[in-house]
């Protein structure tokens, strides 16, 4: 289950809203953070290629500005309307990942 679901939708529009969150001035979109467990790995492995080496490109300027302790220039924050496109499509594919293996245990069950 992902952090959106656990709270409420109107704090995390706010919060992607915000021009203040790190994440955004490092250049990452919110699904970005999201931990690297199993289903999340097959989520990734089904992204198209261009999106997945675009993430990779994102996480990689994030771990180098953080290391050497400096943001983007305002210009090339993420945007917002991309984040939230993003962030959708990740849930998508996560809730469908999700589904699939509560099905493969109900089998098993």
């Amino acid at each position: 289950m992902s952090i959106l679901k656990l709270l409420p939708q109107s704090f995390v529009s706010s919060l992607q809203k915000s021009s203040w969150v790190e994440y955004r001035k490092m250049g990452l979109y919110f699904a970005d953070l999201y931990n690297n467990t199993e289903a999340n790995q097959e989520v990734y492995r089904r992204l198209p290629f261009d999106v997945l080496v675009q993430r990779d490109r994102r996480l990689r300027v994030a771990i180098d500005l953080s290391l050497k302790k400096q943001l983007l220039p305002e210009s090339e924050w993420s945007d917002n309307q991309k984040d939230f496109e993003f962030t959708e499509m990740i849930e998508k594919y996560t809730e469908q990942v999700e589904r699939e293996n509560d099905l493969r245990r109900s089998f098993r069950e």
